[in-house]
């Protein structure tokens, strides 16, 4: 799986986690992009529909994101999202720390 404008050899990394835990500002803060691209998702401030950025590492590895929602509303969304990644990182809030929906989404990961 290759993000758009990310050449064939860039590694994949899914986000995971709970809604308002902070994957979108996440990816931002890693790669400068929002990953947020729908005017309904950045007026919201909730990922509806999965983005993707990416970035290169100071080695010259080539990094692609996929930014999936949080919410169960969009669970098939994140699902596809997830199914085909080689990789996911599981985000939680520092200020809210663990939640019972944290560990839904980590039995979710662990199901691919």
């Amino acid at each position: 799986m290759t993000a758009p404008g990310a050449d064939s050899g860039a590694f994949v990394v899914a986000t995971a986690g709970h809604v308002d835990h902070g994957k979108s500002t996440l990816l931002r803060a890693l790669t400068g992009t929002d990953p947020d691209r729908l005017a309904e998702e950045r007026r919201r401030g909730l990922t509806l529909d999965l983005g993707f950025v990416w970035t290169t590492t100071p080695g010259g590895r080539r990094l692609a994101f996929v930014d999936v929602p949080g919410h169960h509303r969009y669970l098939a969304t994140t699902f596809a999202g997830l199914a085909t990644a080689p990789a996911v990182l599981l985000v939680v809030s520092a200020d809210e720390g663990w939640r019972a929906q944290t560990g839904e989404h980590l039995a979710a990961v662990e199901a691919f």
